[in-house]
């Protein structure tokens, strides 16, 4: 039997989702690249805002 690699599932779309999960690489990435920002923006405003999308969008745009 030929081995099959197994895919990772995709993350949500981006209305989908409503927090971001720093333990994980792949939504660290996602969110940088979907936000703009860098790894220590997205953590900086993850502390102040929480880790709801929605609070990290208001966050950012108030402190750009």
């Amino acid at each position: 039997m030929p081995h099959v690699r197994s895919v990772p599932a995709a993350l949500p779309a981006e209305d989908d989702d409503k927090s971001i999960d720093l333990r994980e690489p792949r939504s660290v990435r996602y969110w940088t690249e979907t936000l703009g920002v860098s790894e220590e923006q997205l953590h900086t405003a993850c502390e102040h805002a929480g880790a709801s999308v929605e609070e990290v969008r208001r966050y950012l745009g108030s402190n750009s």
